[in-house]
């Protein structure tokens, strides 16, 4: 019994015990458990911070190399930019659409770069981008300027395949994606020529190319091109009326170029009159049938091409003193010729493209033009007075213009005047040169300003003999009126005890000086005008190492090109002419 009773109570002390090793188990699990727990929101504490630290890091890290880039984005750009290596090219999306070839030169369009977005640079062709790191600046003053007289040609090109971009016969532009309806500016048999990147580009014609028409108005197309022929260009023409000087030849050139015309190549002119190219307005080809040293020398200077159209060229010109369109015949195409006794103002008929049956016949030697000398003006009509006996009243000056125009008077500017003298050009037989001497009252923006505006009215050509150390240039601005010498200052009457004025009676050295002084300031010596009509052989030997190419005196008879060049006569006007008195002069 007792032994039954013993057993009993160790089996409850063992359960106890058990139990209680189970409580503290479960305690000591709890325990670990909250442990466990901790380290673990510490761990997340620990990492939490760490993210921030990196990201907070990152950040500013980030910024530092966004602003370090962007700086480095403004350094790198200009206006004026060149590829540093082969590069691609890239769509507004900056995906890679081609490749541009080293050395490529651009133009980017102006935009501010204000984020690392503008690591592609914008191109001139607004959809088009370079990668900054690619480009160089440079310097366009040091290149040519690309100036072009082509016009659309109203049409457009379009390919899903690779295309290739050739500047003349190098390939600078591949573009993997093709082209989408992109403006032809001109064609020739076998290319296509698209304004890409700032340049004119060649794309030679292929299956993979779509040609599409453009229905749209081109403004400024030229409806006609004006050749011009010349059959010989020679030093010595002799009695030749077809064969014209070198220097004639110049001069056209530079009047048609001063009213703004301009010259296209022998090539640009097949194209043009086989519909290939559209061309600006006002252009003019210049063609020779007889090539030569000279006329090669000419083309030197001018920089304007003479060309020969050959049998090969598949046209063929032929004079009839009219205009020539792509609807000529090829086989008769229209040209103008140019003739030796061929007057000035023909020449911008020509160029303007009107019909000139007459373009040339012989002028006499002996031909006489009226140099007519004014000097001061008033206008009583606002009440204004003068009591020079030079002075002119602005209504007869306006009588005097009015009646120019009204008999078709060419009154010549002081450049053709020359000219004609020289034998260079011819001008027509009902010409006159106009002349103001001084810059006194009324014919400045300073003193009066009867003179430019009564000029510009009448569209009147008028030469101003300034006295230029009296006088600023600046007062006497007009497309009409040409200024030239009169002295700097030596300008004084009955300096000599034989009465004559200042510059007849001073030294060569003197003249000289006073002479250069006044062409510092006018840059031009086309011609002078001796003071009082003064002169002697000194003076008149300072004018001409100047370079002068003619001066004037008085005389009150008409010029000619017999004349001694630098005694050239005018015809003074006086405050009490009469209108007759000025027609008899001038005709």
């Amino acid at each position: 019994m007792d032994e039954e009773v013993l057993n009993e109570d160790e089996i409850t002390k063992e359960i106890e015990l058990k139990e209680k090793e189970a409580e503290k188990e479960k305690r000591n699990s709890k325990k670990k458990k909250v442990h466990v727990k901790k380290k673990g929101i510490i761990v997340l504490i620990l990492l939490i911070v760490l993210v921030i630290a990196l990201g907070v890091g990152g950040y500013f890290g980030y910024k530092a190399y966004e602003k370090k880039t962007i700086k480095d984005i403004k350094n790198t750009y200009t206006t004026y930019m060149i590829t540093a290596k082969d590069t691609k090219l890239y769509d507004k999306n900056h995906k890679a659409i081609g490749t541009i070839k080293k050395g490529f030169q651009l133009t980017l369009a102006d935009v501010k770069i204000k984020s690392m977005k503008n690591r592609y640079l914008q191109t001139n062709d607004k959809d088009y981008y370079v990668y900054y790191k690619d480009l160089k600046a440079y310097n366009p003053a040091m290149e040519a300027v690309e100036e072009t007289y082509y016009l659309p040609l109203g049409k457009e090109i379009t390919s899903s395949k690779e295309v290739e971009l050739y500047d003349g016969k190098n390939k600078v532009i591949t573009l993997t994606k093709g082209l989408k309806n992109t403006e032809v500016v001109k064609r020739d048999k076998d290319n296509y020529y698209i304004r890409f990147l700032g340049k004119d580009l060649k794309v030679k014609q292929s299956k993979g190319i779509q040609e599409l028409d453009i229905q749209k108005e081109i403004e400024g197309k030229a409806e006609h091109v004006s050749v011009i022929y010349y059959d010989k260009i020679l030093p010595d023409c002799g009695a030749d009326d077809t064969c014209l000087y070198p220097a004639s030849v110049k001069a056209h050139v530079r009047y048609m170029k001063e009213n703004g015309y301009y010259f296209i190549t022998k090539e640009d002119y097949l194209n043009y009159i086989q519909g290939y190219i559209n061309l600006k307005d006002k252009a003019v080809f210049l063609a020779i049938g007889n090539p030569n040293e000279t006329v090669d020398a000419i083309k030197e200077e001018i920089k304007t091409d003479i060309g020969k159209i050959e049998e090969t060229d598949g046209i063929k010109l032929v004079v009839t003193n009219k205009t020539s369109t792509p609807q000529d015949d090829k086989n008769a195409v229209n040209c103008y010729q140019a003739k030796r006794y061929t007057i000035i103002d023909n020449y911008m008929k020509m160029a303007e493209g009107v019909d000139v049956p007459d373009n040339g016949k012989e002028t006499s030697n002996n031909q006489g033009i009226a140099v007519i000398n004014y000097h001061f003006f008033f206008d009583s009509g606002k009440g204004e007075t003068c009591n020079e006996s030079i002075c002119l009243d602005a209504y007869k000056l306006r009588e005097h213009l009015q009646w120019l125009n009204d008999n078709g008077y060419k009154t010549l500017t002081i450049h053709e005047y020359t000219d004609w003298m020289e034998g260079i050009i011819e001008i027509p037989d009902k010409s006159v040169l106009l002349t103001i001497d001084d810059g006194a009252m009324g014919t400045g923006a300073h003193n009066g300003n009867i003179l430019i505006p009564t000029l510009e009215e009448y569209k009147a050509h008028a030469t101003l003999f300034l006295i230029t150390g009296w006088w600023g240039l600046e007062n006497y601005q007009s497309p009409y009126l040409d200024v030239q010498s009169h002295t700097n200052n030596l300008h004084y009457e009955a300096s000599c005890s034989d009465g004559r004025g200042k510059v007849a009676c001073s030294d060569y050295t003197t003249v000289k000086n006073d002479l250069q002084d006044s062409l510092n300031v006018l840059q031009d010596n086309t011609s002078f005008c001796f003071p009082f009509y003064s002169a002697d052989r000194e003076s008149i030997q300072a004018v001409q190492d100047l370079g002068f190419r003619v001066s004037f005196v008085g005389g009150s008879t008409k010029s000619r090109r017999s004349n001694n060049h630098y005694l050239i006569p005018r015809y003074p006007v006086m405050d009490d002419i009469t209108l007759n008195e000025f027609i008899r002069m001038v005709s």
